[in-house]
């Protein structure tokens, strides 16, 4: 009887180890993000799902969602290809998941961004802002739509990498 306890106990043990060890090498908390690929297809385009790699990808520190900045402030965006709206979707540059957020980034689909950057030095870009949202952004093109590329801020036109300045109006508009 003593033996069978014993071998028992032994099992037990055994058992316990080795599922603590395999418990200690469990990842505790969200998968790790997928990385960052900037979209060229056709809209409509939602705000990327794992956000943080978009956030790194963009050039932006990792801030908690409760963060607001040091004079928060923000932009309209006006996007249209081939002549159609594009809705700016909520949650760009949020990763609710990891609770962190960019300083740069959309609450509503109403085309608002807000800007609530660490100081007031920082000037955030509009190709930043398309690298949060995920899409291919550069002089000619947006995601797939490479003709006539046109950037107005306040109605008066404006290089593609304009800087996202106080209360500006900006549009894009393209085709593809």
């Amino acid at each position: 009887m003593r033996a069978s306890r014993w071998r028992r106990a032994a099992v037990t043990a055994a058992t316990l180890l080795v599922t603590s060890t395999v418990a200690a090498g469990c990842q505790v908390g969200p998968a790790p993000p997928a990385a960052a690929e900037l979209r060229t297809g056709a809209p409509p385009w939602a705000a990327p799902r794992d956000a943080v790699s978009y956030i790194d990808k963009a050039g932006f520190e990792r801030l908690p969602l409760d963060f607001s900045g040091q004079s928060p402030y923000t932009v309209n965006l006006a996007v249209t290809v081939d002549g159609k709206p594009v809705q700016v979707p909520a949650g760009i540059g949020i990763d609710k998941l990891r609770a962190e957020q960019a300083a740069v980034h959309t609450h509503t689909t109403d085309g608002v961004i807000w800007v609530e950057a660490k100081t007031t030095s920082e000037h955030p870009t509009l190709a930043q802002f398309f690298t949060l949202w995920g899409l291919r952004y550069d002089a000619n093109c947006l995601a797939g739509a490479c003709k006539n590329l046109k950037i107005t801020v306040n109605t008066q036109p404006a290089p593609w990498n304009t800087p996202l300045v106080r209360n500006s109006h900006i549009t894009v508009s393209v085709q593809s």
